[in-house]
């Protein structure tokens, strides 16, 4: 995975020397980790999301995932051109982002953003695939003199895993691969450049606290004081969002997956205390992490890339048919029809 990694290690040469005409606040961190609650949050304050969200889902996210519909799915569409899928195990090929498959979604996300954050003094961007896709992005915030800060959000990844064996019914290890390679693309793409790690047991406990955080290390002033919109923000963080809590006092695990996880979840438990960078320990698991995924038989490789190609065939198939002017015009005699219904 490091070798995958260290493509990216030329990712923000040119950011130091923008001139920047907005913010954004880009949430990263696996899904189930808790980056729709800070998102919602950071809603509350003034943050810009967007024009179209995708819908709040009972039993999911229902107070929403606070997700801008037409990004995540050219995330989706990229990933699918790419072989790969949110829940792939196996890491993208070196440079992925400079494939000439990658370009007509560089040039589509930067319409997006200019349609919809162009006028915005600060907004956010939250999709669990931007850990993974983080350097399609850089060229878009050159072009556009965006100053980018990340928002890192760490969960204990056995609550994670938790929560993906009961919304996916994923087994344990296919749910902590998916927390360590999402946590350490994370990191490594954003690293040294502005960023801030915050702690999901925060947000939960005191969310306040946790905005006003954000604020001061990415040098903004949120367009509603927070003081303000206090009642609305510990509304918004109700006891019952919360589905699973891992045991406060586990120990090390022994076993080599769940002890990687175990390791760098206190890591960057321990950056979001002292707001220092010690990448050595990074490094190291991001190592051992490699070494693991080498082991993985030829066999299971190939079984899971051939898995990968069919369900992309088949959806990629599906995007061209959802997005043709038959299948719009059928929908839109649907929707008369449904409204004729009424009356």
């Amino acid at each position: 995975m490091r070798q995958t990694l260290a493509a990216g290690s030329t990712k923000n040469d040119e950011q130091e020397t923008l001139v920047t005409d907005s913010n954004a606040l880009i949430i990263l961190g696996m899904h189930r980790s808790g980056t729709s609650l800070l998102t919602g949050l950071l809603s509350h304050v003034g943050v810009r999301m967007g024009k179209r969200l995708y819908a709040p889902q009972k039993d999911v996210n229902e107070k929403g995932f606070w997700e801008h519909e037409d990004i995540v799915d050219t995330h989706d569409e990229l990933l699918l051109n790419l072989s790969s899928q949110w829940d792939d195990l196996l890491p993208l090929s070196d440079k992925w982002w400079e494939g000439d498959v990658v370009k007509p979604f560089i040039d589509r996300l930067n319409k997006l953003v200019r349609r919809d954050f162009s006028t915005a003094y600060v907004w956010a961007l939250k999709d669990p695939r931007m850990c993974r896709l983080l350097p399609l992005w850089f060229p878009i915030f050159a072009d556009q003199r965006i100053r980018p800060t990340f928002v890192c959000m760490n969960r204990n990844p056995f609550e994670v895993v938790a929560s993906l064996q009961k919304r996916d019914h994923f087994s344990k290890e296919k749910a902590l691969v998916l927390w360590l390679s999402h946590s350490l693309y994370a990191e490594f793409y954003s690293r040294g450049l502005p960023r801030v790690f915050i702690e999901f047991d925060e947000v939960v406990k005191n969310p306040a606290e946790v905005l006003l955080k954000i604020e001061q290390e990415s040098n903004l002033v949120f367009p509603i004081p927070i003081n303000e919109a206090c009642e609305k923000i510990n509304s918004f963080v109700s006891p019952g969002l919360r589905h699973h809590k891992a045991d406060a006092t586990l120990q090390q695990p022994q076993e080599p997956l769940p002890r990687m996880a175990y390791d760098l979840y206190r890591t960057f438990s321990e950056r979001a205390r002292d707001d220092k960078d010690s990448y050595e320990v990074i490094d190291s698991i991001a190592a051992d992490f490699n070494a693991y995924q080498k082991k993985w038989s030829p066999e299971l490789v190939e079984q899971i890339r051939y898995l990968n190609q069919e369900r992309a065939d088949y959806r990629v198939k599906f995007f061209q048919i959802y997005t043709s002017w038959s299948w719009l015009s059928a929908k839109l005699l649907w929707l008369i029809e449904k409204s004729l219904r009424k009356y």
